[in-house]
């Protein structure tokens, strides 16, 4: 009899000892205060909430500034097209330069030709 009150003595106090949060195995619950607070403004909206007509005001200057800086819209096709052509020189220009040798010095060996541009080979399946 006194073995079994032993062993129920023991299974209580491991079950109790089972029960605390020595490690903190479970988060801290967010205090009622924090979550029924009332919502705070951030910094920058306090101005639009004390005097909301002259932030519009204000906001519609700014896109009226921008509108005007913005120019005549897109550039005409031949602009563009010279300036893609340019573009297009300046790089075989930089191809054409060695990364080994500073710019403008005399004793430098010539580039190497540009390798000539194939076409994409095209690869066939079969089926079984």
């Amino acid at each position: 009899m006194k073995a079994g009150v032993i062993g129920l003595a023991v299974l209580a106090a491991g079950a109790l000892a089972g029960c605390s949060d020595r490690i903190g195995d479970y988060p801290a619950l967010l205090p009622t205060d924090q979550v029924l607070a009332e919502p705070q403004l951030p910094g920058h909206a306090r101005d639009a909430a004390r005097d909301p007509q002259q932030t519009r005001d204000a906001l519609s200057a700014r896109a009226a500034g921008l509108s005007a800086s913005a120019g005549a819209g897109p550039g005409s096709d031949s602009a563009l097209t010279a300036r893609a052509e340019a573009l297009r020189a300046r790089a075989a220009a930089l191809r054409k330069t060695s990364l080994d040798c500073p710019e403008g010095q005399a004793d430098c060996p010539p580039p190497a030709a540009e390798p000539a541009t194939q076409p994409a080979a095209t690869t066939t399946t079969t089926q079984d």
